[in-house]
Order: C-alpha cells, then structure tokens, then sequence
C-alpha cells in the first residue's frame, strides 16, 4: 500500500495515518510505503509529542531511504531547456545578461523538481499574456521571485519610485540610505541570504548599486534599459506587475512594424493620425507615445529608410502639434519639441553633416508651414546664434550654412504665400508666424503689419488672433511647512509682449473690445472674454 503526501495533511491527520499504519500494519503480504518530507513529518510529530521527535517514525518505520537531491546542473538544463520552448530563447545580444540574471537570481531558488514545474505552471499563464512586452530576463526573475521569495517580490512592487531609473547624482545617499534601502525592500529576509538578494535586486535595478554599491550609471543608462522593456524602467515596471501592457506602452510588435515600414509615407502618416485619434488616461493622445517610443528606437531605422520617414514626419508637423500633448505644470515638451529629438536620434548620431543636410532640406519641401519655421530657425541658429550664445560646432549642426540660410528664404515665401491664400489665418502657432514674418522680412514689420491691419476688417480674424494671443501657465504654492499644493493651477494670460512689433496694438485693443460689448456667448465669444480679461489684468498687473 503506498500513501503518499502525508506532509501535507494537517497535523492531527498525518498522526492519525502513521498511527494506523502502527496498529494494523502486520499484516501477512502487505507492506506499506510511506512518502513524505522527513523534516516536516519530524516537525508534526515534535509539535505533539515533543519528547519523541524523530524516535516516533523509527518505532514505525522499519527502512528508510532518503532520495538523493537532483544534481544541481540538471535541474538548470531541464529549466533552461522549458524556459526556451515555452517563452523562446533570448536574442544573442541580450544572451549574456539573460544566463547572468539566470545563475544569480533563478537558479538558486531552483532546488528542487517542485520547484520547477511551479515555476513553469506559472509562467504558461502569465508569460502568454504579456511576454513580447517585456524583457525575457526579467520576467522569469520575477516570477521566481513571486513565487519562492513572496516578501521580496511584495517589497519590490510597492517600491516603483526607489527602483526605477538613474539615481539622483548628489543626493549623499550614504551608509544610512544604504541602511534604510535594505530595511525596506529586504527587512524579512534572514539575514544569511541578505548578501545574495542584495545582488539579485542590484540586478534587476541598477539604481540600486548607487547605494549599496556607490556606482552610477551614465545619463544614456536609461534609454537602452527604456528599450530593452527592462523592469528597472518606469515606463514598463507596472507590465511587469499587472501582466498587462497600459496605455502608456507601446506594443512592441507595433513598433517593429513601424520600423520596417519607415521608408513607407502613407504608412507613416496614417499611423500617426490614427495615433492623434486615440486618447490616452491622462488626457493625451497616443501620437505622444508614438514619437516618444520612436525616438527611443530611432537607431533601429534603416539608413536607407531615414529620408522617407522624416518627409513623412515633416509633412505632418503641424497636424500632429495638438495642445492635448502640450506641456502642463512643469513639464515643458509638446510634440514639436518631440519631432526635434526624434531627428536629431535618427540623424546626428549616424549621418555626417554633408550626407544629412539634403535630408533635411528634402524633408522641408513637404512640411507643414509652422514646422518649416521652427525647423528653418533650429538651423539658422546653429550658425547664428541670439542672446551671446556661441554658434555650434559643425559636427552638431542640423544643415550646412548655405541650406539653412535657403531655408529660411523659403519660410519666408511660404509664409507669404499662407498670408494670400488664408492658409496663415489657419496656422497653428500663428503668433509664432508673425514673429518669424516680422524677422525674415527684415523691413521692421511694415509688411506683417500691413497684413494684420487688413485682416482687422474681419471679425472672425480677430477671434483667430485672440486664441492665438491667450497663453496659460500652472503654478503650485510652497505652502507653509512644506505643505504646498499636490496639483497645479492654471494661469490664464494675455501673451500681449512685444505684440506692437506685428500689429496696431490700440487698434486691435479697440476691436476686441467691440466685439466682447457684443455679448456672444458662443466658443468664439468665450475666447474674446477669456482674452481680454487675461489682458486688463495684465494692464494692472504687468507680471501677469
């Protein structure tokens, strides 16, 4: 007869099967087989019957046989040989990180055949819901950490801002911050195995080595670890934890599509304005995310494919500038300031001034007019900076000189060109345009001016240049005590500074006013409103 399990009964169960087996077991023929975990039975039997202890099972049991423990090489080949059918080897570059998080972090935890197949029961379920969003490394870690380390697994997801990212420079972290790290994310653990999880977690979160070990990761740490999908990053630590993948990542497939598809305009293009339709949680849309996880695999993009992609982009600078992903409080990126990193990634890092200034220069003939204009500007200031700055070096320079300056020539022409055909009334960032008219003009602002004054006629324009006109900022308030504002508070201003340099001021003034006594109480009579209070507060208060 063989029962099996007996550790597993409760206490008072697992007395009573051996206590059966010793009052009925000399029987003729019959012999019983008892399977169990020695140390937990012992543990049973100590916890009844304290003076017995071990002398209990030996008055029943008449052989014993310990089975040998598994050689520990074999269990990590068995464990290696399913993690590959099961989630697919890791790439080769990412091979060497992957055996050493495997030796330091799975292996060790690996002891037994149990727990293996635990180990690998677990990950069929969670590895298909979001293995090709994360690392590979990294999440079977994890798992084995969840698994067979539940108090550190625990400690590490409720700790996302002391893991994430590059640690402070300066912040004098010290032995008490090394202290209070170790009490926070290792404070059950005996301290035998401390030493060792201490090195795991430096593992999976490099942040973690500037405070026990005092090492510091350079600022391009981050973006590769961005890349890699690496738990030790706040953009996909929660996919790690939820086995989901939120809206504020962007499915890898996704991008690898992208990426083959580059040189593709229609595909570039329908994807980013199927992007701008796509509202994410926080109130922007996925066009952010898009550009942002672009910028993060710009290196990946073919040489070949480099030009195309950037006309596509180029052609698509005004649409996708939406204020939905304009900065808020102290945030200062918008998707412009976006396109401009994403360039600079794609080029500056690969291409030589001659071979990249003709991409640009291509790439400008389709753009979008306000994006020509900020992109001319970029490249006419590398050459001739404002403000005492000194020029660029030409080794960062997006263009040649002769190219930025015939850049900004055709600006000009098309801005022109807006001014006739109404294109400019349309313009996103139309204050920025007069401006720029204004400079490339070179004629004091006789030529915007007379453009303004005409457009005055039109009530509809005045409306136009109100929203253009009406600026907003956030501030938070220190508070006493330290006791500040959680959430900032919107400004509204009237961004009237310098404004008589493109237009009649008094005469504008007079206008809106004349159609604010009118009362509207449509979007366009709202906007007038908004303006015109913003600029009488500013009449009394100048810093407003």
């Amino acid at each position: 007869m063989v029962i099996d399990d007996i550790d597993r009964l409760s206490p008072d169960e697992a007395l009573l099967i051996f206590r059966l087996v010793k009052s009925v077991g000399r029987l003729p023929n019959v012999i019983y087989l008892l399977v169990f975990d020695r140390e937990l039975a012992e543990g049973i039997v100590s916890e009844r019957f304290p003076s017995e202890g071990p002398h209990y099972l030996e008055k029943i049991i008449q052989a014993g046989f310990d089975l040998p423990l598994p050689q520990a090489a074999d269990l990590n080949q068995e464990l290696l040989r399913q993690i590959g059918a099961l989630c697919g080897s890791p790439p080769e570059e990412q091979l060497k990180r992957f055996m050493n998080v495997f030796y330091e972090i799975i292996a060790p935890e690996i002891r037994t055949p149990r727990d293996l197949i635990r180990l690998m029961n677990a990950l069929a379920v969670t590895w298909a819901a979001v293995g090709s969003e994360v690392d590979l490394a990294d999440f079977v870690a994890l798992e084995t950490l969840r698994l067979l380390r539940g108090e550190v697994y625990r400690a590490i997801r409720a700790n996302k801002g002391e893991l994430c990212g590059l640690a402070p420079r300066g912040t004098g972290d010290g032995r008490g911050r090394a202290s209070e790290i170790d009490t926070l994310l290792l404070g059950s653990v005996k301290e035998i195995d401390r030493a060792r999880l201490r090195r795991v977690l430096m593992r999976l979160f490099p942040r973690l080595e500037s405070v026990w070990n005092n090492l510091h990761y350079g600022e391009g740490s981050d973006s590769e670890w961005v890349r890699e999908r690496r738990v030790c990053t706040k953009e996909h630590f929660g996919s790690y934890f939820r086995f989901s993948v939120g809206d504020d990542v962007l499915p890898r497939e996704e991008i690898k599509t992208i990426i083959a598809r580059a040189s593709d305009a229609a595909f570039v293009q329908a994807t980013l304005r199927s992007a701008l339709s796509v509202a994410r949680k926080d109130g922007t849309t996925k066009a952010q995310l898009l550009l942002d996880e672009m910028t993060i695999h710009a290196g990946e993009v073919a040489d070949k494919d480099v030009g195309p992609f950037l006309t596509a982009i180029f052609e698509l600078g005004d649409e996708v500038d939406v204020p939905a992903d304009r900065a808020k409080a102290f945030s200062v990126a918008d998707n412009v300031l976006r396109i401009h990193w994403l360039l600079r990634r794609v080029t500056l890092e690969r291409f030589d001034l001659a071979t990249r200034s003709p991409i640009f220069v291509e790439a400008c003939s389709k753009a979008g007019l306000a994006w020509l204009a900020d992109f001319s500007s970029s490249a006419y200031r590398d050459y001739y900076p404002v403000n005492d700055r000194a020029a660029e070096p030409e080794s960062n320079c997006l263009t040649t000189e002769a190219d930025a300056v015939a850049l900004e020539a055709l600006t000009l022409s098309r801005i022109r060109a807006a001014s006739q055909s109404g294109e400019l009334l349309k313009a996103r960032r139309l204050a920025r345009l007069l401006f720029d008219w204004r400079d490339l003009a070179k004629d004091d602002g006789a030529e915007v001016k007379a453009w303004t004054a005409e457009q005055f006629k039109n009530d509809a324009a005045i409306v136009t240049f109100a929203r253009a006109f009406t600026t907003y900022s956030w501030n938070q308030g220190m508070g006493m005590s330290g006791l500040g504002d959680i959430v900032a508070k919107r400004h509204t201003r009237a961004g009237v500074d310098s404004l008589d340099k493109v237009l009649d001021l008094v005469a504008f003034r007079s206008r809106v006013e004349e159609l604010d006594a009118r009362n509207g109480t449509d979007d366009d009579g709202a906007a007038i409103r908004e303006f015109l209070e913003a600029w009488r507060r500013r009449d009394k208060n100048p810093r407003d």
